[in-house]
């Protein structure tokens, strides 16, 4: 019985408590749609790519020793993505080039020419030789008058007389090895040493550029977006090691109707809308593929932005706006008049409430080519002269809401008058 009593009490006081204040208008800062000359646009559905992709390959075949680079990590050009295991290489490296030090060392030996003590042992040899060419040519002239007073016999004439020849030959020889010792190494000995120093050098050079390629570098500055080496395993010759992408500038690639190729020229500007990022981005058009597409008739076109913050990733949801007709007169409305909620943008207008008052909506527009401070809207039943809201658009819905509109400073001013969005015959109303 107490309880039902508690209960209704409770019912009771809150019966007679008072309803919760409603909240008041909005206060929000508002300016006109205007009409200006701009270029047709169309804007098409687009996907962010990189603009570099590149499978990385090892060139030599080895075992991973290390793979210092992860997915999703950045490497500037030149960074060591994997390291192969070089050893056998660099001892095959380190023999070659003994070899070559060897070979150079001969060749600056041959240029240095012959020692001058070598001239002095040979120029001896040579007056050695002269003196016992001299001694047995006296001895044979003193043995060929004994021979000839038959004072000697055959035997000793014949032996002087070879003896005296052989001095006679080695003078000869000793004299010509003086002279090759004065005259140094023949001009095409030294030749043929250039040459094998030559041939030797590009041995230890192929070896030492197998030693680097043994550590596979990046390309380019970018991010590791697959890993498909790990330590220990073994890469064939060629074999991918990496896949990697340079995000310093994307493509972002729209499919563009056949009556749009006409308009289209690289070069040309275009805008590009990322939904995820709430921004556009202005950029050029860098490619145009002139072959349609069989089943949809597009042609796929690319647009080059630059990237230096890093925002923009590959893969990302766009809407790339491309030049689609001769320049013409187009709805225009302030950049801070759009409003993007959950992928759809939307410009927020006010209207008559019916009770002299005003109310904003958000309407649903696609946005056109884009001035400095200004874009124009494409589509919608939005109207020259119209009111936007630039300023206090947290509250807005696509349902009428009571608003107020205020200066810069917050200050209540008088409505300058509406331009009918129903009113498809006005062009104005302001």
């Amino acid at each position: 019985m107490n309880r039902q009593l508690i209960i209704l009490s409770s019912v009771l006081a809150l019966s007679a408590s008072p309803a919760p204040a409603q909240p008041g208008p909005s206060k929000v800062v508002v300016a006109q749609a205007v009409l200006r000359e701009m270029e047709t646009t169309i804007t098409l559905v687009a996907t962010v790519e990189p603009i570099r992709r590149s499978r990385v390959a090892a060139e030599l075949a080895g075992l991973v020793l290390d793979m210092p680079a992860r997915q999703g990590d950045r490497v500037e050009a030149g960074g060591m993505i994997c390291q192969l295991d070089d050893r056998t290489l660099r001892l095959r490296l380190a023999e070659e080039e003994a070899r070559l030090d060897s070979l150079k060392t001969q060749h600056e030996e041959l240029l240095a020419g012959t020692r001058k003590l070598e001239i002095d042992r040979w120029t001896a040899v040579f007056d050695e030789a002269v003196a016992n060419d001299e001694r047995w040519a006296f001895e044979l002239k003193r043995v060929k008058t004994l021979y000839q007073g038959r004072d000697s016999n055959d035997k000793e004439y014949q032996d002087t007389l070879a003896s005296a020849r052989a001095a006679e030959r080695r003078k000869i020889a000793s004299k010509a090895s003086l002279d090759l010792a004065v005259l140094g190494p023949r001009k095409e000995k030294i030749a043929r040493a250039v040459a094998d120093v030559a041939a030797q050098q590009a041995v230890v050079d192929r070896l030492a550029g197998d030693v680097d390629r043994m550590r596979v570098r990046a390309p380019f500055s970018g991010v590791i977006v697959a890993r498909v080496a790990e330590v220990g395993e073994w890469v064939p010759a060629g074999g991918q090691v990496v896949e990697m992408i340079d995000l310093s500038s994307v493509l972002v690639r729209v499919d563009a109707p056949e009556f749009v190729l006409p308009h289209l020229e690289v070069g040309r500007r275009a805008t590009v809308r990322i939904d995820a990022l709430k921004r556009s981005f202005d950029g050029t058009i860098k490619h145009i593929v002139r072959q349609a597409q069989a089943q949809a008739r597009t042609f796929p076109v690319d647009i080059e932005v630059k990237n230096p913050d890093g925002l923009i990733a590959s893969g990302m949801f766009a809407r790339g706006t491309v030049p689609a007709g001769s320049p013409g007169e187009v709805v225009t409305v302030p950049k801070d008049a759009i409003v993007e909620r959950n992928g759809v943008v939307y410009v927020a207008t006010v209207i008559p409430d019916g009770k002299g008052g005003q109310s904003g909506v958000l309407q649903a527009v696609t946005l056109g080519a884009e001035g400095r401070d200004y874009v124009a809207v494409t589509s919608g039943r939005l109207r020259p002269g119209a009111l936007v809201i630039t300023r206090g658009t947290e509250n807005m819905f696509p349902f009428p809401t009571s608003v107020i509109i205020v200066d810069s400073l917050g200050t209540p001013v008088a409505t300058p008058g509406f331009a009918d969005p129903d009113d498809h015959d006005s062009r104005g109303g302001v």
